[in-house]
């Protein structure tokens, strides 16, 4: 939330850029949801050109959209989230991150869907930022979230390899017409 005199709290944002700028081999991050990407992953991008092995994978919720036909494929809506994501979500130009789903969301079976509602931050297995903050303006700059940086590898590692294990066993999936990471898993 806002910071306020005495109190211990710092906006998101600016723990969130703090974490995107000392990146130097790998960040990884998980959203549920993202609106005015570009400028919320401008330093990130920023950071990618100026280290150009950096890795990064951003775990997303890429959910099928409601009144969505069902004859209509789930690797037709990742792909045009993917197509989306590059033109309003990440700055013009700037090399894009590999991008990762969880298809379950996709289903068209009628019922509940599973979601990628986490969100977190890690970098370089060194530091952890686990939070209620999406990758939207709003939740870095505005809302009242709640979130915890965490500077500690052991946890770093951890967190990181719940995610590596699941793109490893095939539940989460990089989101087709997305390239892969030229420098590796994080």
């Amino acid at each position: 939330g806002p910071e306020n005199p005495g109190a211990g709290s710092r906006d998101t944002g600016v723990v969130v850029e703090e974490l995107f700028r000392s990146a130097e081999r790998s960040v990884l991050v998980a959203t549920y949801a993202i609106h005015r990407g570009a400028e919320v992953f401008a330093v990130l991008a920023e950071r990618m050109a100026a280290v150009p092995g950096l890795s990064v994978r951003v775990f997303l919720n890429v959910a099928r959209p409601t009144g969505c036909p069902a004859n209509v494929s789930e690797a037709h809506i990742a792909r045009a989230f993917a197509e989306n994501f590059a033109a309003r979500d990440w700055p013009a130009g700037r090399r894009l991150p590999e991008l990762f789903y969880d298809p379950r969301a996709l289903s068209p079976e009628p019922g509940p869907k599973a979601c990628l509602h986490a969100k977190c931050i890690v970098v370089d297995d060194a530091r952890a930022f686990v939070t209620s903050a999406n990758f939207t303006e709003a939740a870095q700059e505005r809302n009242i979230e709640g979130g915890v940086l965490v500077n500690d590898p052991a946890f770093a590692r951890a967190l990181r390899a719940q995610f590596e294990s699941l793109v490893t066993a095939g539940q989460l999936e990089r989101v087709p017409g997305t390239p892969p990471d030229p420098h590796g898993a994080v």
